[in-house]
Protein backbone atom coordinates (compact mmCIF):
# COMPACT_ATOMS: atom_id res chain seq x y z
CA UNK A 1 0.00 0.00 0.00
CA UNK A 2 3.12 2.74 0.82
CA UNK A 3 4.45 2.06 -2.61
CA UNK A 4 0.86 2.29 -4.57
CA UNK A 5 0.15 5.53 -2.71
CA UNK A 6 3.57 6.79 -3.45
CA UNK A 7 2.85 6.62 -7.43
CA UNK A 8 -0.41 7.63 -7.32
CA UNK A 9 0.53 10.82 -5.62
CA UNK A 10 3.13 11.16 -8.18
CA UNK A 11 0.57 10.21 -11.08
CA UNK A 12 -1.78 12.72 -9.74
CA UNK A 13 1.38 15.24 -9.97
CA UNK A 14 2.37 14.60 -13.91
CA UNK A 15 -1.39 14.19 -15.06
CA UNK A 16 -3.04 16.77 -13.10
CA UNK A 17 -6.88 16.61 -13.36
CA UNK A 18 -7.57 13.24 -14.61
CA UNK A 19 -9.96 11.53 -12.55
CA UNK A 20 -8.27 9.75 -9.51
CA UNK A 21 -10.19 6.42 -10.22
CA UNK A 22 -8.06 5.99 -13.14
CA UNK A 23 -4.69 6.87 -11.85
CA UNK A 24 -5.69 4.46 -8.77
CA UNK A 25 -6.05 1.75 -11.09
CA UNK A 26 -2.34 2.36 -12.56
CA UNK A 27 -0.80 3.05 -9.35
CA UNK A 28 -1.88 -0.87 -8.34
CA UNK A 29 -0.47 -1.94 -11.41
CA UNK A 30 2.60 -0.25 -11.15
CA UNK A 31 2.97 -1.37 -7.84
CA UNK A 32 2.69 -4.81 -7.68
CA UNK A 33 5.94 -6.40 -6.54
CA UNK A 34 7.53 -3.05 -5.91
CA UNK A 35 9.68 -2.78 -2.95
CA UNK A 36 11.89 0.01 -4.14
CA UNK A 37 10.81 3.63 -3.42
CA UNK A 38 14.21 5.14 -5.24
CA UNK A 39 12.46 3.21 -8.06
CA UNK A 40 8.97 5.28 -8.37
CA UNK A 41 10.60 8.33 -10.62
CA UNK A 42 11.43 5.93 -13.30
CA UNK A 43 7.83 4.32 -12.87
CA UNK A 44 5.97 7.26 -13.26
CA UNK A 45 8.55 8.64 -16.28
CA UNK A 46 7.48 5.33 -17.98
CA UNK A 47 3.56 6.32 -17.95
CA UNK A 48 2.49 7.95 -21.31
CA UNK A 49 -0.26 9.83 -22.30
CA UNK A 50 -1.36 6.64 -23.71
CA UNK A 51 -1.90 4.50 -20.98
CA UNK A 52 -3.61 6.80 -19.51
CA UNK A 53 -6.20 6.96 -22.05
CA UNK A 54 -5.75 3.06 -22.33
CA UNK A 55 -6.53 2.60 -18.57
CA UNK A 56 -9.30 5.16 -18.91
CA UNK A 57 -11.02 2.93 -21.78
CA UNK A 58 -10.25 -0.07 -19.43
CA UNK A 59 -12.48 1.73 -16.59
CA UNK A 60 -15.41 2.31 -19.05
CA UNK A 61 -15.67 -1.25 -20.24
CA UNK A 62 -15.01 -2.78 -17.08
CA UNK A 63 -17.92 -0.51 -14.91
CA UNK A 64 -20.42 -1.50 -18.10
CA UNK A 65 -19.40 -4.79 -17.92
CA UNK A 66 -20.20 -5.34 -14.15
CA UNK A 67 -23.29 -3.19 -14.91
CA UNK A 68 -23.82 -5.88 -17.58
CA UNK A 69 -23.98 -8.77 -15.07
CA UNK A 70 -26.18 -6.86 -12.47
CA UNK A 71 -28.92 -6.03 -14.91
CA UNK A 72 -28.81 -9.68 -16.04
CA UNK A 73 -29.18 -11.19 -12.40
CA UNK A 74 -32.02 -8.64 -11.57
CA UNK A 75 -33.78 -9.15 -14.88
CA UNK A 76 -34.14 -12.53 -14.20
CA UNK A 77 -33.88 -12.85 -10.57
CA UNK A 78 -30.16 -14.73 -10.00
CA UNK A 79 -27.38 -14.14 -7.47
CA UNK A 80 -24.42 -16.41 -8.40
CA UNK A 81 -26.20 -18.52 -10.88
CA UNK A 82 -28.50 -19.42 -8.08
CA UNK A 83 -32.63 -18.26 -8.24
CA UNK A 84 -33.58 -15.81 -5.71
CA UNK A 85 -36.83 -16.59 -4.49
CA UNK A 86 -38.70 -13.27 -4.48
CA UNK A 87 -41.76 -11.82 -5.97
CA UNK A 88 -42.14 -10.34 -9.29
CA UNK A 89 -38.34 -9.01 -9.64
CA UNK A 90 -38.43 -5.56 -11.53
CA UNK A 91 -36.33 -5.22 -14.56
CA UNK A 92 -33.44 -2.77 -14.50
CA UNK A 93 -33.46 -0.69 -17.75
CA UNK A 94 -30.79 -0.65 -19.83
CA UNK A 95 -28.36 1.84 -19.64
CA UNK A 96 -27.35 3.85 -22.57
CA UNK A 97 -23.99 3.20 -24.88
CA UNK A 98 -21.50 5.84 -23.73
CA UNK A 99 -21.97 9.03 -26.23
CA UNK A 100 -18.35 10.33 -27.88
CA UNK A 101 -19.40 13.56 -25.63
CA UNK A 102 -19.02 11.50 -22.75
CA UNK A 103 -15.41 12.19 -22.90
CA UNK A 104 -14.07 14.01 -19.57
CA UNK A 105 -12.62 17.56 -20.08
CA UNK A 106 -9.01 16.17 -19.01
CA UNK A 107 -8.62 13.84 -21.43
CA UNK A 108 -10.09 16.23 -24.39
CA UNK A 109 -7.78 18.63 -22.79
CA UNK A 110 -4.46 16.22 -23.13
CA UNK A 111 -5.68 14.68 -27.16
CA UNK A 112 -5.51 18.23 -27.76
CA UNK A 113 -2.09 18.81 -26.65
CA UNK A 114 -0.55 16.12 -28.08
CA UNK A 115 -2.45 17.10 -31.15
CA UNK A 116 -1.05 20.68 -31.42
CA UNK A 117 2.69 19.09 -30.22
CA UNK A 118 2.31 16.80 -33.42
CA UNK A 119 1.62 19.60 -35.67
CA UNK A 120 4.26 21.77 -34.53
CA UNK A 121 7.09 18.98 -34.67
CA UNK A 122 5.26 18.49 -38.35
CA UNK A 123 5.62 22.40 -39.45
CA UNK A 124 8.91 22.47 -38.00
CA UNK A 125 10.07 18.81 -39.89
CA UNK A 126 8.64 20.57 -43.17
CA UNK A 127 10.24 24.16 -42.72
CA UNK A 128 13.83 22.63 -42.21
CA UNK A 129 13.21 20.32 -45.20
CA UNK A 130 12.38 23.38 -47.32
CA UNK A 131 15.96 25.06 -45.76
CA UNK A 132 17.93 22.37 -46.94
CA UNK A 133 16.37 21.45 -50.36
CA UNK A 134 17.14 25.54 -50.91
CA UNK A 135 20.41 25.66 -49.51
CA UNK A 136 20.83 22.57 -52.14
CA UNK A 137 19.32 24.20 -54.88
CA UNK A 138 21.85 27.50 -54.62
CA UNK A 139 25.15 25.52 -54.05
CA UNK A 140 24.08 23.56 -57.31
CA UNK A 141 23.46 26.57 -59.41
CA UNK A 142 26.59 28.42 -58.14
CA UNK A 143 28.76 24.88 -58.69
CA UNK A 144 27.35 25.25 -62.66
CA UNK A 145 27.89 29.07 -62.83
CA UNK A 146 24.31 30.20 -62.72
CA UNK A 147 23.58 33.20 -60.66
CA UNK A 148 21.32 32.99 -57.72
CA UNK A 149 18.45 35.52 -58.94
CA UNK A 150 18.69 33.51 -61.97
CA UNK A 151 18.02 30.17 -59.90
CA UNK A 152 15.18 31.37 -58.43
CA UNK A 153 12.93 31.42 -61.27
CA UNK A 154 13.33 27.68 -62.41
CA UNK A 155 10.59 25.48 -61.41
CA UNK A 156 12.26 22.36 -59.76
CA UNK A 157 10.15 19.44 -59.37
CA UNK A 158 10.98 18.03 -55.52
CA UNK A 159 12.32 14.71 -57.50
CA UNK A 160 14.59 16.51 -59.59
CA UNK A 161 18.45 15.48 -60.01
CA UNK A 162 20.21 18.88 -58.76
CA UNK A 163 23.22 17.75 -61.26
CA UNK A 164 21.36 17.12 -64.61
CA UNK A 165 18.74 19.81 -64.18
CA UNK A 166 21.44 22.71 -63.87
CA UNK A 167 24.27 20.57 -66.33
CA UNK A 168 20.56 21.04 -68.74
CA UNK A 169 20.10 24.99 -67.65
CA UNK A 170 23.61 25.32 -68.28
CA UNK A 171 23.49 23.84 -71.61
CA UNK A 172 19.91 25.56 -72.30
CA UNK A 173 21.94 28.92 -71.60
CA UNK A 174 24.90 28.52 -73.63
CA UNK A 175 22.15 27.38 -76.61
CA UNK A 176 20.92 30.90 -76.53
CA UNK A 177 23.86 32.66 -77.18
CA UNK A 178 25.17 33.89 -73.92
CA UNK A 179 28.75 33.20 -74.82
CA UNK A 180 29.96 33.36 -71.10
CA UNK A 181 27.78 30.14 -70.27
CA UNK A 182 29.50 27.28 -71.57
CA UNK A 183 27.79 24.35 -71.25
CA UNK A 184 29.88 21.65 -69.03
CA UNK A 185 31.95 18.01 -70.51
CA UNK A 186 29.82 16.19 -67.74
CA UNK A 187 28.34 16.90 -64.19
CA UNK A 188 31.83 16.24 -62.45
CA UNK A 189 33.07 19.26 -64.52
CA UNK A 190 33.49 22.38 -61.87
CA UNK A 191 32.56 25.46 -62.96
CA UNK A 192 35.05 28.08 -62.03
CA UNK A 193 33.18 31.49 -63.33
CA UNK A 194 31.78 33.57 -60.93
CA UNK A 195 27.80 34.35 -60.92
CA UNK A 196 28.37 37.86 -61.90
CA UNK A 197 29.75 37.16 -64.97
CA UNK A 198 26.37 35.01 -66.16
CA UNK A 199 24.44 37.58 -65.30
CA UNK A 200 26.47 40.43 -67.16
CA UNK A 201 26.15 38.44 -69.96
CA UNK A 202 22.19 37.74 -69.46
CA UNK A 203 21.99 41.38 -69.39
CA UNK A 204 24.09 42.46 -72.18
CA UNK A 205 22.33 39.84 -74.42
CA UNK A 206 18.85 40.82 -73.71
CA UNK A 207 19.67 44.55 -74.39
CA UNK A 208 21.18 43.22 -77.69
CA UNK A 209 17.95 41.89 -78.32
CA UNK A 210 15.86 44.94 -77.23
CA UNK A 211 18.49 47.06 -79.75
CA UNK A 212 17.66 45.03 -82.75
CA UNK A 213 13.88 44.99 -82.13
CA UNK A 214 13.75 48.94 -82.12
CA UNK A 215 15.50 48.75 -85.21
Amino acid sequence: MYMKKKIFDALQTKFQGVDAQILDRIATKKAEDQTDESQIPAIVEGVSFQDVLTSYGDFRAGDASKTAVTNYEKKYNLKEGKTIETPEPTPTPQPEPPKPDDTPAWAKALIDQNKTLTEKIASIENKSTLEQRTAAIQAKAKEYGIPESQAKRYSIPEDADLDEYFKDAKQELSNLGFKDAKAPENPEVEIKKESESIAAAITAQTKEIVEQTKK
